[in-house]
This record gives C-alpha cells, structure tokens and sequence, in this order.
C-alpha cells in the first residue's frame, strides 16, 4: 500500500468518524438497553426454570458477540438504498484509491463502529451479573482479537449480501432467510457441544453456521476454553471466511458499480 493510498484511507477515517462520533452515546445507550433486559432476563429468571446458573454468562457473551449480526440487516438496506438511489458511494470510488481497498474499507469501518459499540457491554455486564461473570476467567489478548475478527466478519458479510443480493426488492427476505437462521443456529442458546451432544450429524452440520465461530471463539475466550469449540478454530475460520467472503464481496460490487 502506498502512502498515498494510505493518507486518502486516513482522510476517510477521520471524516467518518466524526459522524460516528455524533451519535456514538444515543447509539451505544440502544445497545445497552437491549443488552440488559437480555441479560437479566437470562441470568435471573431462566435459571429459575432449571436451566443453569451458569446460563447468565453464556447469554451475556453471546449477545455480545452476536449484535453485529443484526447491523447487518441495517447496513445492507444502507448501502442497497444508496446504489438504487443517491449513489454517495461513487465519491469514495472517485478518490484516488484503488477500488479494491476503497469497497473494504467500507466493511472495515462498519466492523469498527461494531466494535466500538460492544466493547463497552463486557464491563456492563459484569456490573449485571457480578457474581457470575468473572474478569480472571478471561484471556484478554485472545479475547480482544476475536472481538475484532468477529465484528470485522459482520462487516464484510454485510458487504458480501450487498454484493450478491440481485435486487432491492430482495432485502425483505434479508431476515427471514438469512440473519435469523444465523442468529437461531449460531450457537446463541446453547452451545455447539449441546448440539453434538444431541446428535453428532447436528453437531457437524452445525459447524456451517459462521455465527457459531463468533460465539463460540468469545466465549472461549472470556470465560474458559472448557465446553466450547477451540479458540484458534474458530479464529481462523473465521479470518478464512472474511478473506473468502471479502475478495468474492467485493468483485460482485465492482461489477454492480462498473468500477472493474
């Protein structure tokens, strides 16, 4: 990447965020709103229904690790709406940037706002559930990369159905067929060895769903690799999928924009 390249990214980045910026605390406020009814909800009533004390902080964690599934449904319908519309994506593609690295850092940006929203819920959460989420269970290097790469996976599957979604019309079936199997079949309420446990052919067809790697790899992460998927699986599926997704994303969008 030459300096130049990298200036102009830099400008981009500036710019951005401070638009992001403007509305970071009634953005961030949302998410805690969502997050503690769901963990409440899940640490203090479920339990009573005999699932688990211990159920508390495997929700929390999920939650955490799966909100920028559902940026993607906000994302998508953003950029769709622009290339049907205004078309405000052609100022970035008029930069002098290659359109390869302009388009990604779009899904780079998406991920970082992500994580910069979700963040801050770990230490919500543990003023939620004090007793039941602990700080030395955590393997804070391990825990901060996967927070990266998963919010980094959700901004380039946002970028990849954008790429392939073949009209606007489409984006309606964007949830039914899409986010919500990722969401109920990602391992959000159980995990993935309750489902191997079931059966092992669910168990393995289980492992098609990216979502569980993000779920699966934070909580191994923040609270003990016992009883979840191993940590370094799920980060390297998941990077093999940002790539994959990321390169094919992309060429369908430069030939959407005739930017090729």
């Amino acid at each position: 990447m030459s300096s130049r390249t990298l200036n102009v990214l830099l400008q981009l980045f500036r710019r951005d965020m401070m638009s992001f910026r403007r509305s970071y605390i009634e953005r961030l406020l949302d998410m805690m709103f969502l997050f503690f009814t769901n963990v409440i909800v899940f640490s203090y009533f479920m339990p009573k229904l005999g699932v688990g004390q211990d159920y508390g902080p495997l929700m929390m964690i999920a939650a955490i690790a799966s909100f920028g599934l559902f940026d993607v449904i906000g994302r998508v319908h953003e950029l769709m709406s622009d290339i049907a519309g205004d078309k405000n994506i052609n100022y970035i593609l008029t930069l002098p940037l290659p359109s390869f690295y302009a388009l990604g850092y779009i899904a780079l940006f998406w991920g970082f706002q992500n994580m910069l929203l979700t963040a801050p819920l770990f230490l919500f959460g543990k003023l939620l559930i004090p007793t039941k989420f602990f700080f030395r269970d955590v393997a804070w290097i391990k825990l901060v990369l996967m927070l990266i790469t998963a919010n980094l996976f959700y901004g380039i599957l946002a970028l990849w159905i954008t790429g392939v979604m073949k009209k606007f019309e489409d984006l309606s079936k964007l949830f039914t067929r899409i986010v919500n199997p990722l969401f109920m079949f990602g391992t959000y309420f159980y995990t993935w060895h309750a489902a191997y446990a079931l059966s092992p052919w669910v168990g393995i067809a289980n492992l098609l769903c990216p979502v569980v790697y993000c779920i699966e790899g934070m909580r191994a992460a923040a609270l003990g690799q016992s009883g979840f998927l191993p940590y370094w699986i799920c980060f390297g599926v998941l990077w093999g999928l940002i790539f994959l997704l990321g390169t094919h994303g992309i060429h369908k969008l430069k030939k959407r924009l005739d930017c090729l």
